[in-house]
């Protein structure tokens, strides 16, 4: 059967089901979506079997079997070398126990995946019945051109049936967050099912780290916590020349990267907030380029004090992630301020290394001279886990196998392995399955903390995760799955300090946890999260953004070094993002964003 004839076999059999289901009460598909609709049955089901398709009534529970039961389906996924067999893989085996449902893989080197699967869809050949993303990667846009091609379906219609989304609805209620609608397009369509991974490291990941100790050296007993007493502190720190007392003036006060400006927006988020990867701002719903403001040309005077005195080093204009690694992880240099957190300094042991940590302290943001201290913030952004295409004769079967993948019990079992095995919730935690050395007790302190309380344990994550071993206990992350940030907190910080091994890596963690919650306190009011375009709002952006992101990067190292004075060129400066397209891409951006609204 050629593709093109299956298409218009899905349009044909969809109108049946739409007269079916209006026949039964049911509300037809809304204006907001003209996708074709997708619950008919396959040609070969009987009677029976496609009248259990249609919405169940208010006396009847919907049962996923009524569809699921004796359907086949194919699913083209990336090998994973931690992946010993996917048809025999115990995740398969626990849909196809609770759907009745029988799932069989194709698996594609991971190398080339996304070029299969395009080669696929451009040619016209007949696609497997669903496309999961990897555990270690997403689909980034491939998905919506696949859409585009119309080589992948809508799946408006089953989310908006309460049953058949059940278990999404569960997370999104969980996650406080609508996430399907994370992936709704220009159009609202929605094409494909959600992995949803929110971190709240993640979400808070840039913030200051200042050496505490060296700090005091220099008659600093209170970390900073404006844009003036941290330059305060770093002319004291370089005024004092060899404060760890190696003979040498080796000292660093700050430093960073050129091709990643996190040191130069944390320090220009005191005057305007310049965390966006665009460097958007909102203000009652209103976007602007910080990089326009009279804030922006303010901060710039600000910073160019630190390169002028050499608190800065002009380097961290041009250095990359070689050379500026050299600096901060070299064990000889005292810095006495980061944008990381030392996780990887290359000390001798991990006791060592920890000490090192808690040298430092966290600053959240730094208040400026009219503008409280906003920090970055990142929130997850729901990705496509798995797209159903339109070769599918099952669909409703396929979304609720995707839907049930988004359970927590699966969710947390694509993650962390067989429960009771490899992980367990807390009232059902085995003792005897920990590491070595590992007692629940120094688990179980954590749950009368002041700290979100945990809903599981992994006995021994490293061990599971980190070996390389192929295994049949996991998909690996790969597929749809919705995690919560309940999960994070099951595994963040340890209470027992027996040891003192074990009571260096406690207070690293709970420093660095509590630096979560201070900075989660500083986030703006209003962000940027998401902006759902067309592809021809894509594309025109797309040519502007390119240039806009150059010239505005040329202009912080040439206004930073002086070889643009920023009063005399800031007029210059403005007149060449107008020529460049400013407002065209703004306008953009904002119908962008009102969209999310």
């Amino acid at each position: 059967m050629n593709k093109m004839y299956k298409r218009v076999m899905a349009l044909l059999m969809a109108l049946t089901m739409i007269l079916s289901l209006a026949a039964c009460g049911t509300p037809a598909d809304t204006d907001e979506t003209d996708a074709p609709k997708t619950q008919a049955p396959a040609d070969n089901q009987t009677e029976a079997s496609a009248a259990e398709t249609d919405a169940p009534t208010d006396a009847q529970e919907f049962d996923p079997r009524s569809v699921c039961e004796g359907v086949t389906l194919t699913i083209a996924v990336a090998e994973d070398e931690e992946v010993s067999t996917w048809d025999d893989n115990l995740m398969t085996k626990m849909i196809e126990e609770e759907l009745g449902v029988e799932l069989q893989f194709e698996a594609y080197a991971s190398a080339d995946f996304l070029d299969k699967i395009n080669v696929m869809v451009n040619g016209g050949d007949e696609l497997p019945d669903m496309i999961w993303a990897s555990g270690t990667g997403s689909f980034g846009n491939s998905y919506l051109n696949w859409a585009a091609e119309e080589a992948i379906i809508p799946l408006n219609e089953f989310y908006e049936n309460p049953d058949y989304a059940k278990y999404v609805n569960i997370g999104s209620e969980k996650a406080g967050e609508d996430i399907p609608s994370l992936l709704a397009n220009a159009e609202g369509k929605i094409y494909a099912v959600p992995k949803y991974f929110p971190s709240p490291t993640d979400t808070v990941a840039q913030k200051m780290w200042i050496n505490t100790e060296y700090a005091k050296a220099v008659g600093f007993d209170e970390i900073p916590t404006t844009i003036e007493g941290f330059y305060e502190l770093c002319k004291a720190f370089k005024a004092a020349g060899d404060v760890n007392g190696n003979g040498l003036d080796d000292e660093v006060c700050f430093t960073g990267r050129g091709d990643n400006l996190r040191w130069f927006n944390y320090l220009m988020s005191a005057f305007a907030y310049a965390w966006d990867d665009y460097y958007l701002d909102v203000t009652d719903g209103n976007l602007s380029f910080a990089y326009t403001s009279d804030e922006w040309k303010e901060g710039l005077k600000y910073i160019k004090k630190f390169m002028d005195e050499g608190l800065i080093d002009t380097t961290a204009l041009t250095n990359d992630k070689n050379a500026y690694n050299a600096i901060v992880m070299d064990n000889e240099v005292v810095v006495l301020a980061d944008l990381g957190y030392y996780a990887q300094m290359p000390m001798t042991s991990t006791d060592e290394k920890n000490t090192v940590r808690l040298m430092y302290d966290y600053v959240p943001a730094l208040a400026g001279p009219n503008k409280v201290g906003e920090a970055y913030y990142k929130p997850a952004i729901a990705q496509a886990g798995g797209v159903i295409t339109a070769d599918c004769e099952n669909p409703l079967a396929a979304f609720l196998v995707m839907d049930f993948m988004c359970s927590e019990v699966m969710s947390i079992s694509n993650r962390y392995g067989v429960q009771g095995v490899n992980w367990d919730y807390w009232e059902d935690a085995d003792a005897s399955l920990l590491p070595e050395g590992r007692t629940l007790e120094m688990y179980k302190g954590r749950l009368a903390s002041e700290y979100p309380e945990p809903i599981m344990i992994p006995y021994n994550d490293g061990k599971f995760w980190n070996t390389g071993e192929p295994r049949d206990t996991s998909y690996m992350q790969a597929g749809p799955a919705i995690s919560t940030a309940e999960r994070y907190w099951s595994i963040a910080v340890l209470s027992d300090t027996s040891t003192e091994s074990t009571k260096l890596s406690t207070d690293w963690n709970t420093r660095y946890v509590n630096s979560i919650f201070d900075t989660l306190a500083e986030i703006p009011d209003e962000h940027v999260t998401r902006l759902p375009m067309t592809t021809d709002e894509t594309e025109d952006a797309g040519k502007i953004q390119t240039t806009l992101d150059n010239y505005v990067k040329e202009s912080i190292g040439a206004f930073l070094t002086g070889q643009w004075d920023i009063d005399t060129y800031w007029d210059t400066y403005l007149a060449e993002l107008d020529k460049i397209g400013i407002d065209e891409a703004l306008a953009i951006y904002q119908t962008a964003y009102d969209r999310t609204k």
